[in-house]
């Protein structure tokens, strides 16, 4: 029951982005809404990181499986993207990279936060 629960929450800010996407006129994913509205609750503890930590864990767990449909869907098109395949990987890398160093940048910074807090 727990993990419905826990779920259940997921599930209503996945909803709710979708109704943010809808009604407001800009090219976001209403995943990326939902995303948002759920990281805003758990910093103004609207929502406890209890109620959606074990659930996320499980997601966390099975997120390689998310990606099975995308790799098939680029064997499919290999004939199309064979000629460009270099530049994607290189795009691929450069987008991890600068992910990889906003999300450490946004950690320190909430992690300073929080030890100044203290």
């Amino acid at each position: 029951m727990k993990y419905l629960f826990q779920f259940m929450i997921i599930l209503i800010f996945v909803f709710l982005g979708e109704v943010c996407e809808h009604f407001i006129p800009l090219p976001i994913a209403g995943s990326i809404y939902g995303l948002l509205l759920l990281f805003i609750a758990l910093c103004t503890h609207i929502v406890k990181l209890e109620w959606v930590a074990d659930i996320a864990d499980w997601f966390h767990g099975i997120m390689a499986l998310f990606f099975v449909a995308p790799a098939v869907a680029v064997i499919d098109i290999w004939s199309d993207i064979s000629g460009i395949w270099y530049y994607l990987v290189l795009l691929l890398v450069t987008a991890y990279v600068v992910t990889m160093i906003i999300t450490g940048k946004t950690a320190d910074y909430f992690l300073e936060r929080r030890r100044d807090k203290k």
